[in-house]
């Protein structure tokens, strides 16, 4: 009789672990295999997507800043319905991050830049004489260092 509960109780256990992992939603991987695919269908170079992912969210679809952005991309709920996406839905918030990057970039010219209006808006490059705001530097070096490490990688 032990033995048949302990087997139903690591049985409910595995189950519940299941339920619990795919309520937590996409892998790292998967997530990363997300943004390498829709970068390259949307022409942007797919190293430093994996690198804003990785600073805003570490690849965390779950992920809710205190000011309320969401997702892998720590998408704001304007931008993302201003897009026509929803940001809790891992493959609109992907779209929405590269879009909004890929918006940055055309706009500015330069990959810092880009970066640096991504995190602080593009009102605040305008501000600073097309410049890198002193508030984003920091966090414009850690996109750029995870950049190259990307690149290396062959991406």
């Amino acid at each position: 009789m032990l033995k048949r509960a302990l087997k139903r109780g690591l049985a409910c256990c595995a189950t519940f672990c299941l339920i619990c992992v795919s309520a937590l939603g996409a892998t790292t991987d998967e997530v990363k295999q997300n943004i390498i695919k829709q970068s390259k269908e949307m022409g942007v170079e797919p190293a430093i997507m994996l690198s804003i992912a990785k600073t805003e969210s570490g690849f965390n679809q779950n992920a809710k800043s205190l000011s309320g952005h969401i997702g892998v991309f720590q998408l704001s709920h304007t931008t993302a319905k201003n897009m026509g996406l929803n940001p809790y839905e891992l493959n609109d918030n992907v779209k929405g991050g590269i879009l909004y990057y890929k918006n940055m970039y055309n706009r500015f010219g330069s990959m810092e830049l880009a970066v640096a209006a991504y995190n602080s808006g593009p009102d605040a490059i305008k501000r600073h004489n097309n410049t890198v705001p002193k508030h984003s530097q920091h966090f414009v070096s850690r996109i750029m260092s995870d950049y190259k490490y990307y690149k290396s990688t062959g991406l």
